[in-house]
């Protein structure tokens, strides 16, 4: 029997429970443990959206969704792992099950579209370093997957749905993504390239014009450097009190799953500034599970393992 080509998809990761979070947050902080201040602001955040955050049960759900669809196109072919960066299962465990199951072919797949030095390349750093206690084993990595059209079309589809609530003049779409550090950027990392991308993808595809949609960012890390702007919440308000208004359809394009930032900073204090501002919010769905996501993964998949 040919040997499987393993597949590591990586996470960000979860507490699964509130005394993770103390652990979670100190990884984060590569090994520094929170002050007081910060550790309770993330603590009640996810008491607001609830423990456990449901990013846990659908990373576990587009693996087992991943392993299905390659199991039916290409039957014993490969075997997917999950591999989490703050939190178990760490992708340092996953490499090493990977190595107990003779497996020594990986292609790593960092569950996140767009590609950056600042958090793609450091679940690669990772994969690799742990392979490198298993001799003989090769890594493929993936770098950005953006540009699939199953997942244009999975944003798109919804913004065409919701047509005649776009087409209105007092109705605005904000893509949105997770923000970095400015220095990354001014560095030439790809990322932000790459967002607009995808922005103007989605946008082309549900047929909206530049006038209909702007581009913004969100949950900017609390740091004293500038990250990249304008804030997601900035750019509602103004948009509700300075050019009339009064509905905002949030898409987090630069995010798959409903996690923290989806589940607090959009469906929370988004929701809540739109409200205080006089307007209202409508939010697309996220990808998690779905089949358009799992269609994507298996492509990117096949793509990499025939490079």
């Amino acid at each position: 029997m040919t040997e499987p080509t393993a597949v590591l998809l990586m996470a960000y990761g979860t507490p699964y429970q509130e005394s993770d979070i103390r652990g979670y947050y100190t990884n984060i902080r590569h090994g520094q443990e929170p002050p007081k201040p910060l550790m309770d602001q993330l603590v009640g955040r996810y008491k607001a959206i609830g423990l456990p955050s449901p990013l846990a049960r659908i990373t576990t759900a587009q693996r087992d969704g991943l392993q299905d669809a390659l199991d039916k196109a290409h039957p014993g072919a490969y075997k997917v792992y999950e591999g989490l960066k703050y939190i178990t299962p760490f992708i340092q465990d996953a490499v090493d099950q990977i190595a107990t199951d003779g497996i020594t072919r990986v292609i790593g797949l960092p569950l996140a579209p767009q590609y950056s030095s600042y958090s793609s390349e450091d679940y690669h750093n990772r994969a690799r370093k742990a392979i490198e206690a298993h001799p003989g084993m090769k890594y493929l990595p993936v770098r950005s997957w953006w540009n699939h059209q199953e997942l244009i079309h999975f944003w798109s589809d919804q913004l065409v749905a919701k047509k005649d609530l776009t087409d209105r003049p007092d109705t605005k779409v904000i893509f949105s993504a997770h923000s970095l550090p400015l220095r990354i950027i001014q560095g030439g990392d790809p990322y932000k390239d790459e967002v607009i991308g995808l922005s103007n993808a989605v946008a082309q595809a549900a047929g909206l014009n530049e006038d209909q949609y702007v581009l913004a960012w969100q949950s900017a890390g609390r740091t004293q450097e500038p990250w990249i702007g304008p804030d997601f919440v900035k750019v509602a308000k103004d948009l509700i009190t300075e050019s009339g208004m009064k509905t905002i359809v949030s898409a987090s394009i630069g995010f798959i799953a409903d996690n923290l930032e989806i589940c607090y900073d959009v469906d929370m204090e988004l929701a809540k500034a739109i409200e205080s501002a006089g307007g209202t919010l409508t939010r697309l769905n996220m990808p998690n599970d779905s089949p358009a996501l799992i269609a994507a993964l298996r492509q990117v998949v096949e793509e990499t393992k025939a490079e």
